[in-house]
């Protein structure tokens, strides 16, 4: 990689996000793209979820690995806080919300292109 082609966010839990919602989500939430790799179709977004986000057990294609940055996300029955480090395999199932009725806001990184199969029906 070049000098000055490296991809740098100054205090990126304080960072802007834009309203987004998928499917497996009760309402929007926030999201920011922070890389996308044209070769391998990787990519890195900043996520904030609402305080009561509702979310559907899901699955995606590509694995997916998670940075908690500011409060406490529940992830498959684990809650986990700052500083906390989460990888799911490709294809498992998987469910993660906001914890304690606060907001969260994390690191998602997946090593493909984004996708999410809803497993189940309604919240």
């Amino acid at each position: 990689m070049e000098p000055g082609r490296a991809i740098i966010v100054d205090a990126l839990a304080a960072a802007d996000t834009r309203p987004s919602r998928l499917e497996i989500y009760d309402r929007d939430i926030g999201v920011r793209l922070l890389h996308q790799d044209p070769v391998s179709g990787a990519e890195h977004y900043l996520i904030r979820y609402p305080a009561g986000l509702k979310t559907r057990r899901h699955r995606h294609t590509a694995s997916q690995t998670i940075v908690v940055l500011e409060g406490r996300l529940a992830v498959n029955g684990r809650i986990v806080g700052p500083g906390a480090y989460c990888h799911l395999a490709p294809g498992e199932p998987m469910v993660h919300a906001p914890a304690d009725d606060e907001p969260c806001t994390f690191v998602s990184i997946f090593d493909g292109p984004v996708d999410a199969e809803p497993l189940d029906e309604g919240f």
